[in-house]
């Protein structure tokens, strides 16, 4: 059989267009996929890395400001590049920490596939709500599967102004009408959690060993130094016990697994 074709895209304007070696051509660590970037712009870079492959865009005002114009866009580009699995990433903090599987197998027959959000309980129009709200900065898609969801999305993005909300837009749409088109995928291929450094609201990780995409502009340097990553993280071994326990014993552990911090505020 022929090789199924695999991208890996991104979309960039202005100044992040110099830079896409900040992130984006880590994913030249998989020998098996092509690097596209979209620019949207009236000129490519003049900086362009050779194991990138440019396509140019003129600017759409219609759609009220440089990101909306850039986030919406880039998944009507995707029909242009003629392959039939499209890993798209924004463009300067997500990084690739060690060899992605095949995209069909992350997709196991569904037409979309992504990482829940980092706060993924919310409330959206159409369903109500989801516990699965997915963050759009690395989504993989069966480019003819998703054709009619992804115009969807950008049809929906046109018709109001909300504010920069393609990722509202891009749940509200799967959730409410093709939630059986789609799957989750777990942490590890977009990992939000900061490395090292505390913020409220936000996961803190002391290893990005088992991590395939790291996704998270402020700790991305840092995680830079750690590649090559262990390919699974350390699983802890736990302290046998050595005999049945009281009922004070058993209370007092609970009380200890409930001062352990497992929420995050």
């Amino acid at each position: 059989m022929p090789e199924v074709r695999q991208i890996v895209a991104t979309v960039a304007t202005g100044p992040f267009a110099e830079r896409l070696e900040q992130a984006f051509t880590s994913f030249a660590l998989n020998t098996s996929v092509e690097l596209h970037a979209f620019i949207i712009g009236e000129r490519l870079p003049d900086r362009r890395l050779p194991e990138i492959t440019y396509h140019l865009f003129k600017p759409d005002p219609s759609f009220m400001g440089e990101l909306r114009d850039a986030y919406y866009r880039r998944l009507i580009f995707l029909d242009e590049l003629g392959a039939e699995f499209v890993l798209l990433v924004d463009n300067s903090d997500v990084l690739c920490m060690q060899p992605l599987p095949g995209f069909s197998q992350l997709l196991h027959g569904a037409a979309f596939a992504a990482v829940p959000e980092h706060a993924a309980s919310r409330y959206i129009a159409g369903q109500g709500w989801t516990s699965c709200y997915f963050n759009a900065g690395v989504t993989f898609w069966n480019v003819p599967a998703s054709k009619r969801m992804r115009e969807e999305i950008v049809d929906r993005g046109r018709t109001r102004f909300r504010s920069v909300e393609d990722q509202l837009t891009l749940n509200e749409v799967l959730h409410t009408r093709y939630f059986d088109q789609i799957i989750a995928l777990p942490s590890q291929y977009n990992f939000r959690a900061h490395y090292k450094f505390r913020q409220r609201g936000w996961p803190t990780v002391e290893s990005l060993d088992g991590i395939v995409i790291y996704h998270n502009s402020t700790c991305i340097g840092e995680a830079k130094k750690l590649i090559p990553v262990k390919s699974r993280a350390e699983l802890p071994p736990l302290v046998a016990d050595q005999g049945i326990l009281t009922d004070w014993q058993k209370f007092w552990r609970k009380v200890q697994l409930r001062r352990q911090p497992h929420i995050v505020r």
